[in-house]
């Protein structure tokens, strides 16, 4: 990809160069390939070219930029779990990590646990595991990037591994919100749940009501 956008970077600007000097050469001072008809062809298709490279690379950028944020906060996870043996603070990583709508709704569930006295996360969602000693993340890759006029957002895959060599295949979903990638959503691949909407569920199905 990127040997691609350096030819085609470099090689637009010589073939406009080498028209104009062809048209400027000419001894009628109206060549064909000069008429109004071809400039305005060639014009568009430049056009088409650089919004496409431009937008193609802008995308790789975004990708890297998603790829290291990802990183970066389980990096700070797995330092978590290895100093607290196991568990994390997973509302206060929720709170630092995690979307405007993914707290509200998560607040709406720990009420309705203090209200009926049941237990939603049976699963610590930043680990994907139980109580464990130690956990390792690796594996990770950026599967899908939207841009639209209201939102960016991106998924990320990766592994879990834990210290008896097993290991859990997990996604997450982001989206760019006050300046940063925040996490909006998690998946437990294994067990193939989607976690916002279980929370969902639970809400649904219990008997007392709540408020967002």
């Amino acid at each position: 990809m990127k040997r691609l956008v350096k030819a085609l970077l470099i090689g637009l600007p010589i073939v406009v160069s080498f028209s104009l000097a062809s048209c400027q050469g000419s001894s009628n001072g109206a060549p064909a390939c000069c008429d109004s008809d071809s400039v305005q062809i060639l014009g568009t298709d430049t056009t088409l070219v650089s919004d496409t490279l431009q937008s193609e690379v802008s995308a790789m950028v975004e990708r890297g930029v998603v790829l290291e944020r990802v990183q970066n906060i389980y990096s700070i996870i797995k330092q978590e779990c290895t100093y607290m043996g196991g568990s994390t603070d997973s509302d206060l990583l929720d709170k630092a990590f995690c979307s405007e709508s993914w707290n509200q709704l998560l607040m709406a569930v720990r009420r309705q646990e203090y209200l009926t006295n049941t237990l939603f996360f049976e699963v610590d969602h930043w680990t994907m595991s139980h109580d464990t000693d130690l956990v390792n993340f690796d594996e990770f890759e950026v599967r899908n990037l939207v841009f639209t006029n209201e939102e960016k957002r991106a998924q990320v895959d990766f592994t879990v591994y834990e210290d008896d060599k097993s290991y859990i295949p997990a996604r997450i979903e982001l989206v760019y919100e006050d300046g940063q990638w925040k996490i909006d959503n998690f998946y437990h691949l294994k067990y193939m749940f989607n976690l916002r909407e279980r929370m969902w569920e639970y809400l649904d199905n219990t008997p007392m009501a709540y408020l967002l």
